[in-house]
């Protein structure tokens, strides 16, 4: 946490985004083939049917509705064991999730970086001439 406020003092503001801003460049920039969109492997009304907490509601919610069947057949006393392996794909999917989270905001502070250069040497140009 405190690297992201370090970033944002030697950076300053305009480069550094903030964590629910949404992305200021073209998401298919860089990419000639394209990128593989992301989708949601669970309705709604399937995560509500099973209680997912609202915080796990996202792209991983296929695995929590598993977890939470898992849970519902193994209650308590036998949900570790039992769950355990539905249990580490949930958490796997949110460190992928989170890991995914964090380049889209590295590749935004970098795109930033890179457009900052360009206007000053555009900028640069326009003075010398």
């Amino acid at each position: 946490m405190g690297n992201h406020w370090t970033r944002a003092w030697t950076d300053g503001p305009e480069v550094t985004p903030k964590a629910d801003s949404k992305p200021t460049f073209d998401p298919l920039l860089g990419f000639e083939n394209g990128r593989k969109p992301r989708v949601l492997n669970a309705t709604a009304e399937e995560m509500e049917a099973v209680q997912v907490p609202q915080q796990n509601r996202g792209y991983c919610g296929r695995e929590f509705i598993d977890y939470n069947v898992c849970a519902y057949y193994w209650p308590y006393p036998l949900t570790p064991w039992k769950c355990s392996h539905e249990h580490h794909a949930a958490l796997h999917c949110l460190g992928e999730d989170y890991k995914i989270r964090m380049m889209e905001w590295e590749r935004e502070r970098r795109l930033r970086i890179r457009q900052k250069k360009i206007d000053a040497s555009k900028a640069a140009e326009e003075i010398d001439e």
